[in-house]
């Protein structure tokens, strides 16, 4: 099975988490790409898209790359899981970002992973767990 993780991140937490999940994924035998920009690639070619942003100005998911790599991908039917981090707020963009795959008709793997600042044992705890239930 293929994967691409594709990540933004600003201070290294949300890339801490594309690790974590990457080295989970190989773990499990899944052959893994990850960028974390735009590099022209299409992307939807693997059977697992994971996307990580942290919150960005008013709670929202990174308008720069990761939206941008979205809104170029049919998502319709495709397997998917978020990640990222936050630094004040609640988080809720995740919620919000939920919602937007869906109505994208993207299928998730597992309920989206987010933490508070710099990622701790307990959430790379969930990323593994979320990486069984894919």
């Amino acid at each position: 099975m293929k994967a691409n993780i594709i990540f933004f991140t600003t201070s290294g937490n949300t890339e801490a988490m594309a690790d974590t999940l990457k080295s989970s994924l190989e773990a499990k035998g899944y052959d893994v790409s990850i960028f974390n920009d735009e590099q022209g690639e299409d992307f939807a070619d693997a059977d697992l898209l994971l996307f990580g942003s942290p919150a960005q100005g008013t709670e929202e998911v990174d308008d720069t790359v990761i939206m941008p790599t979205i809104d170029k991908l049919d998502l319709n039917g495709k397997k998917v899981f978020m990640f990222g981090s936050y630094g004040w707020g609640g988080g809720e963009y995740m919620e919000n970002w939920k919602e937007i795959m869906k109505d994208k008709g993207a299928i998730l793997a597992a309920e989206p992973v987010v933490c508070l600042e710099a990622p701790d044992d307990s959430v790379d705890e969930e990323l593994k767990a979320a990486v069984e239930n894919f």
